[in-house]
């Protein structure tokens, strides 16, 4: 059984309004740092990181983009996504919520379909509008980002490891226009106990899928002492990978020589070993 930092939490999250990370902040113990961006910015020392995009589908991405690339340099480690938020329904009570299990672009009519790994948690249809929906003609949670969030999100981590929650905030008997966004803060802290259960869970689908992923010590070595152009950097990635997923990675250092400092040597040598291995 793998053994996990407890309260390691690798998982962003990103939100359109202050009013809706005003809970979150007191509900995850977060602190807001100084940032170079236009975003404001709450983290933990445990990788919790959230983030205010503003509202609508550019806002949100520009946000997705700034962070991802920000924690590109992290190697190896990917990191869950979670966009959190309000929406309307035609007829959904004001609190409740869940996980998008379709995401519609309504301009563009394009769907996605966020992989269903989080148990426990209600799900259903999100629609991304470009302006507030008055009629909610479908059966959906209508909101202005999700679309935006999950492009943007899986080019920086895997599909199954990005989400979107939405919290009922107006329907029809309760339209958007009435809306006192000073309640907003308290729909998000009423679903505290389902946010800190997906985002525990979340974190531990990351967790080991980077550790699934993880590369073996040996090819940072070899990084570090020996010049590889970007395909010897893919080769060897891979044939490291191989070597993983057959059990056989303290036999790395075994196989090829560092001391020779030939890259397209040290690959040969590696893939020649691997083939015989799985001929055998």
């Amino acid at each position: 059984m793998i053994e996990y930092v407890k309260h390691t939490m690798p998982v962003n999250i990103v939100v359109a309004h202050g009013l809706e990370a005003k809970a979150l902040v007191k509900i995850l113990g977060l602190e807001r740092h100084q940032s170079p961006s236009e975003f404001v910015e709450y983290s933990h020392s445990n990788k919790l990181h959230l983030l205010v995009s503003g509202i609508g589908k550019e806002a949100v991405a520009a946000a997705v983009t700034y962070l991802g690339e920000q924690q590109s340099f992290d190697e190896g480690e990917n990191r869950a996504w979670l966009n959190i938020g309000i929406a309307g329904h035609r007829d959904a009570p004001l609190g409740s919520a869940w996980l998008g299990n379709k995401i519609t672009d309504q301009s563009s009519g394009a769907s996605a379909y966020p992989s269903q790994l989080i148990k426990g948690v209600d799900v259903g249809s999100v629609v991304t509008v470009d302006e507030p929906e008055n009629s909610y003609p479908l059966d959906a949670a209508y909101e202005m980002e999700a679309s935006a969030f999950f492009s943007e999100a899986t080019k920086y981590s895997t599909a199954e490891l990005v989400q979107v929650f939405k919290v009922i905030s107006d329907n029809l008997k309760n339209p958007i226009s009435e809306i006192d966004l000073q309640v907003v803060p308290g729909l998000i802290a009423a679903q505290a106990p389902q946010l800190l259960a997906l985002i525990e869970r979340m974190s531990v689908i990351v967790q080991q899928h980077n550790f699934s992923q993880r590369l073996p010590n040996y090819y940072h070595e070899i990084c570090l002492k020996i010049r590889l152009t970007v395909n010897q950097k893919l080769q060897l990635r891979r044939l490291c990978q191989r070597y993983k997923a057959l059990g056989l990675e303290e036999k790395l250092e075994r196989v090829a020589d560092l001391k020779a400092g030939n890259a397209r040597q040290i690959i040969q040598q590696l893939a020649e070993r691997i083939d015989r291995i799985s001929e055998a």
